[in-house]
């Protein structure tokens, strides 16, 4: 609600008050508050809930009851009163096209984030089984080998220091299942062979992989992988070393480019992907912001055409009753003989046009409430058999917005969407003329690779601890450096390309001067288009009330002394008709105009949200959600002019 609307809420309800409560009496008594608070209660009701007052009422049953004389037009449809708030509420939240590009922004950070994910640290686990059976072939079969000493232990085995047997230095193995090549039945039998065989067979081993894989900001991958291996090592027939199954290989690996070269720096291919990626879903926000003030000055051009329409049909309505008024009194004159067939015949000719002129007016009411029906959202949704009647919409048509070039052209510097997007846009260019630059440098990388390793196939550490605490002195240290050069001849590909983006972020120069000289002509010709409706609203009021003198004028003078012709008096009342249709056509005008300027200022989403409050509360509300920095796009311009001209930096 308005501040000019609980006023009037207020001196309605002392009137009535004042009215009936007599001057000598102190205090209203029980009986009379009684009598008249049911008015009162209602009067401030209809004010709070936006209900229909007693000339919107008049309207319903007018088009109640044209529409009943027209079933063609009207249908199975109803009439379905419908304020300006309401009107912008439903077109936010049905509308289509502002549903869609509501996942613009929530795509565009999701690709942000994927963008940007890139320097996450990648982690890469494996776990792996191996079993390795070693045969030793000889002329009769394959044996499975065992290689033991004189005494059946494996001569790399933790026992080999007890001590000896008679049969020391005679190596045979013993216990062995020979296959034949040719099928027949295992034999077992003593085979001679010789120390120095493959020890440790069978083997079984779980493979533990972890790998850490870095992506450098300044350009260049750095990967750490860590093998450790469980190794079940039999020495003897069913038998294998508890104490020795751990072993370890840490290895790490950098490939990054020197400075001041290819991708090297915030400008390399994968940082300039993040921050464009993040860009651009900052830039989806304001798209979004442009989309949605397109929407709403849409939404409240259609409404004030669906107030146009319905006024010049009332208007229209109010003339045909003023001729049906005087045709009337025309067949009394007529039956007296106290005028003629033709000025008869003239008065008859006006009524069947004002009637005509009805039928006119009601389909161009009916076409604007479809296009308002069709902007505010799916049909099927907000009710496709309504046909919409604007309702208290006299303050909003006599609220002014305050109109100068200056602050216009500054307000929308500070606030228009367009200006974001562009700016947002210039980034992107200089991003994308530091990645060419970049891409045109000499290609120089850094490649190391260092292996610490551990010989765990016969003996390892008791546990994983211990057999990444060993790593520090392995077994074996290998380590690889290198540098890489590549450089096409003449390197035009990236010289070309570089040229190619200086070009682009040139072009975006003129691109801020068009939309500056765009905006700026928008502004222009709305401000003057504000200026225009105005000063013909109050030429229009000032020929109304001229032209209705004129009228009652005439008709006095046609009642009394019969001096005024039937063409003089139905030439006025067209002139009447005319002023009076204008008038309607440059209030709604105005107001359109000065939507328009609120568009082009990039503040219309908070001019009409702070335009179409319920209530005084919800106008602090509205203010106090601005300044804690809860709304993004219905700022009041109060709100966005403090936010605009505080310090950065400062809360």
């Amino acid at each position: 609600m308005t501040p000019r609307r609980i006023l009037l809420t207020l001196a309605n309800a002392t009137l009535i008050l004042a009215q009936a409560v007599p001057a000598s009496a102190q205090s209203p008594g029980p009986d009379l508050i009684a009598r008249h608070g049911a008015a009162v209660t209602e009067l401030v009701r209809r004010q709070i809930a936006e209900q229909p007052g007693a000339r919107d009422l008049d309207r319903i049953a007018l088009i109640g009851d044209l529409l009943k004389r027209r079933p063609d037009i009207a249908g199975a449809r109803t009439v379905q009163p419908i304020d300006r708030r309401t009107a912008v509420a439903s077109g936010l939240g049905n509308n289509l096209r502002l549903a869609i590009g509501l996942t613009t922004p929530e795509r565009a950070a999701a690709l942000s984030r994927e963008a940007d994910a890139v320097f996450n640290p990648v982690l890469d686990l494996t776990i792996g089984y191996g079993r390795t059976d070693a045969e030793h072939r000889t002329r009769v079969g394959k044996a499975i080998t065992k290689a033991v000493n004189a005494d059946g232990f494996n001569i790399n085995s933790p026992f080999k220091n007890l001590p000896p047997s008679e049969n020391e230095g005679q190596a045979q193995i013993k216990d062995m299942k020979l296959r034949p090549i040719k099928g027949g039945e295992l034999i077992e039998l003593p085979i001679e062979a010789t120390p120095g065989r493959t020890f440790g067979s069978p083997e079984e081993s779980l493979n533990y992989t972890l790998q850490i894989t870095q992506e450098l900001p300044w350009g260049g991958t750095l990967s750490i992988t860590d093998r450790t291996a469980q190794r079940e090592v039999y020495y003897r027939a069913g038998y294998y070393w508890e104490d020795g199954m751990w072993s370890t290989n840490l290895s790490g690996s950098l490939n990054t480019p020197l400075p001041f070269t290819k991708d090297f720096g915030s400008d390399n291919k994968k940082n300039a992907a993040s921050r464009s990626a993040a860009a651009v879903a900052e830039r989806a926000d304001w798209d979004l912001q442009v989309l949605l003030n397109t929407i709403l000055l849409e939404i409240d051009t259609a409404y004030f055409d669906t107030v146009r329409r319905l006024e010049a049909l009332e208007t229209t309505a109010a003339n045909r009753d003023m001729i049906v008024r005087q045709q009337e009194r025309m067949d009394r004159l007529y039956a007296l003989n106290q005028t003629t067939r033709l000025q008869k015949a003239q008065i008859d000719a006006e009524a069947a046009r004002a009637r005509v002129r009805i039928e006119q007016s009601l389909s161009d009411y009916v076409a604007a409430s479809q296009a308002l029906s069709l902007l505010i959202g799916e049909p099927s949704v907000i009710g496709a058999d309504a046909i919409y009647l604007p309702v208290d919409y006299e303050d909003d048509l006599a609220q002014a917005v305050p109109a100068d070039l200056e602050t216009a052209l500054r307000t929308a510097r500070e606030s228009r969407p367009d200006f974001k997007v562009d700016d947002i846009n210039r980034t992107l260019r200089d991003i994308n003329e530091a990645l060419a630059r970049n891409q045109a440098r000499l290609d120089l990388r850094f490649v190391a690779s260092v292996t610490a390793g551990q010989n765990g196939t016969t003996y390892g550490y008791a546990d994983p601890l211990k057999s990444h605490t060993g790593i520090a002195l392995p077994d074996s240290l290998s380590q690889s450096y290198g540098l890489g050069l590549s450089y096409p001849w003449a390197n035009r590909s990236a010289d070309a390309g570089a040229d190619i983006a200086r070009l682009g972020t040139r072009d975006q120069d003129y691109a801020t001067q068009s939309l500056q000289n765009r905006v700026r002509r928008e502004i222009t010709e709305r401000l003057a288009a504000v200026q225009a409706a105005r000063a013909r609203v109050k030429a229009g009021a000032a020929e109304v009330d001229n032209l209705e003198t004129s009228v009652a004028s005439l008709e006095r003078q046609q009642a009394l002394t019969g001096t005024v012709s039937e063409d003089e008096l139905i030439q006025a009342t067209r002139r009447l008709l005319s002023a009076r249709l204008a008038l309607t056509g440059a209030r709604v005008e105005a107001k359109q105009a000065e939507s328009g300027l609120l568009f082009a200022q990039g503040t219309i989403a908070g001019a009409l949200a702070e335009q179409t409050v319920a209530s005084q509360f919800d106008r602090n509300r509205l203010s106090l959600l601005a300044d804690a920095g809860h709304l993004s796009f219905f700022r009041p311009a109060e709100s966005r002019t403090d936010r605009v001209a505080k310090p950065e930096g400062k809360p």
